[in-house]
């Protein structure tokens, strides 16, 4: 696959992701298995299954599981409102009780594709997995989530397992019920069929974050992130203390069955400590040093940082996707035996930009702030898909106020 993911990698290198469709009378699963392989993805598996405890003899390992939801439970309506939530599902549904209902929005330039489903059917399904130890840590409504590779087809088409999404301009049209035929399709490199196009949108979109969805649903992916979280987290914990017991308790076979004299142990014993004692305080004060870099660095730039972010990307046209903002970055690599070296009065953004024109406006603008004294272009490149990374190098004026 072209694109290079080394930058991300959320939940680590094996993910699987589910669409769970059908209906009462028969339940399909089509999941998709994808490894991250020297900084690209790779399709590892792809399978049809009817049965959720089939799922896990499908994969190897299953850190996480992403699942779209698209069987019977699932409502979906497209209005012709672009406005808050709430002004979106007052249109489709105007006695739609949240508290009983998740719901996930797509909204483009000139409409709105509503998903939503009753939270009871949503958890029902959750726990489904659950019972078979599949944790679900993501979870989508519909087939919203194949906006997500609107920028890396070029097709006016493209078919879902249930359904026929018309696109224009790399916007979402229309989505439609289908029953049409498999239909075979390279995105980014990955071949896939496309029944599984679901499935692959949406470990892409957990990269790219190009489907612009909003809705509660992500309060509910938050807590399951959450909730995987703990659960790693325990487990391991779990593991290291029972490796720490035993480790501890050989220590003290050890030395309770010690053939050394008394004396000699005692002495050993403050030899050690003296040591460790002396290795402390040395380690203490290279932290204090460090801390107290640290603290001067958080003083005097913490508030200018904010200010300057504002006001930087409040020029930021719509055109220009930021990836990162650094004030005073490190000059070099922080080690152990070295003080930490910043460049100061510096600040280094990198993103994304699909209109040069927009791009080289928004440098003029930049370059007249008040505090900017000189931008540079340290990198710019261009994409098959017209896409431009860039990196600039902000000089700022120097303050003189304490």
């Amino acid at each position: 696959m072209g694109t290079k993911f080394s930058s991300y990698n959320p939940m680590g290198k094996t993910y699987v992701t589910l669409e769970h469709s059908g209906n009462d009378n028969e339940q399909i699963i089509l999941g998709l298995q994808i490894q991250l392989k020297k900084e690209e993805l790779d399709i590892s598996h792809t399978f049809t299954v009817h049965q959720i405890q089939d799922v896990a003899d499908e994969v190897k390992t299953i850190p996480r599981v992403g699942i779209a939801i698209t069987n019977g439970s699932l409502l979906t309506k497209e209005v012709d409102t672009i406005g808050a939530d709430h002004e979106v599902l007052s249109k489709a549904y105007p006695n739609l009780n949240l508290d009983d209902f998740y719901y996930e929005i797509l909204k483009t330039d000139a409409k709105s594709f509503i998903a939503i489903c009753r939270k009871s059917k949503v958890d029902e399904i959750i726990n489904a997995y659950r019972k078979e130890k599949i944790i679900i840590t993501e979870v989508a409504l519909g087939n919203l989530k194949a906006a997500s590779l609107t920028s890396f087809i070029d097709t006016d088409e493209l078919l879902t397992h249930t359904s026929s999404i018309t696109l224009h301009n790399t916007q979402v049209t229309a989505i439609n019920r289908s029953t049409e035929l498999s239909k075979h399709y390279e995105i980014q490199g990955l071949g896939v069929g496309s029944s599984h196009v679901l499935p692959l949108a949406m470990t892409l979109d957990s990269f790219s974050h190009q489907a612009k969805i909003s809705g509660n649903v992500a309060d509910l992916n938050q807590h399951l992130r959450e909730q995987y979280k703990e659960v790693t987290f325990f487990k391991k914990a779990l593991q290291y203390g029972v490796g720490f017991l035993l480790i501890t308790l050989l220590i003290n076979f050890f030395v309770f069955n010690s053939k050394y004299k008394k004396w000699q142990g005692l002495q050993e014993e403050i030899q050690v400590y003296t040591s460790q004692n002396e290795s402390i305080k040395r380690q203490q004060t290279i932290v204090a040093g460090k801390e107290a870099i640290v603290n001067s660095i958080l003083t005097t730039g913490f508030s200018k940082s904010s200010l300057y972010a504002d006001r930087i990307i409040a020029l930021q046209p719509t055109t220009i996707l930021l990836s990162s903002f650094v004030y005073q970055p490190l000059a070099k690599t922080i080690r152990n035996d070295k003080p930490i070296q910043i460049k100061n009065h510096v600040i280094s953004v990198t993103g994304n930009s699909i209109d040069k024109k927009d791009f080289t406006s928004w440098l003029n603008a930049i370059e007249n702030l008040d505090f900017v004294t000189r931008v540079t272009i340290a990198s710019y490149g261009v994409d098959k898909k017209n896409t431009s990374s860039f990196e600039l190098i902000i000089q700022l004026a120097h303050d003189t106020k304490k």
